[in-house]
C-alpha cells in the first residue's frame, strides 16, 4: 500500500512561487500554464514519495534534514519530512543566487 503524506507549503514560499508564475505568464501564457501544472504535479509527487528526493546540503548543516525536488527545468522545492507530513520551506529559481538563510 502506498504511503500518503500531507504537504504543507509555507506562505512565503507560496508567494515566491506565485511571483515566478506571474513572471512566466507575462512572457507566455502557455509557459505559465505548463509551469503551474509541473508545480502541482511536484506537490503530488511529494505526497507520495518525498523520501526518494535527494538531500539539500547547505554550507552549514542545519539541525533538520532538508530535501529538494526539481521541476520545470529550473525550479527547486526545498522541504523536510516529519512523520507523514512534508513541510515546504522554499521554492527557488535555480538561476538566481540563493540566499540560504531563507530556508
Amino acid at each position: 500500500m502506498e504511503r500518503k503524506y500531507f504537504v504543507s507549503v509555507d506562505s512565503a514560499a507560496e508567494d515566491r512561487m506565485m511571483g515566478h508564475l506571474a513572471f512566466v505568464d507575462n512572457v507566455s501564457e502557455a509557459a505559465g500554464d505548463r509551469l503551474y501544472i509541473e508545480y502541482m504535479d511536484s506537490l503530488g509527487f511529494l505526497s507520495r514519495a518525498p523520501e526518494s528526493c535527494p538531500l539539500y546540503i547547505l554550507s552549514e548543516q542545519p539541525e533538520e534534514v532538508l530535501r529538494y525536488k526539481l521541476f520545470g527545468k529550473r525550479y527547486r522545492i526545498v522541504f523536510r519530512i516529519e512523520g507523514t507530513n512534508v513541510y515546504v520551506h522554499d521554492i527557488q529559481d535555480c538561476r538566481e543566487d540563493v540566499d540560504k538563510s531563507l530556508v
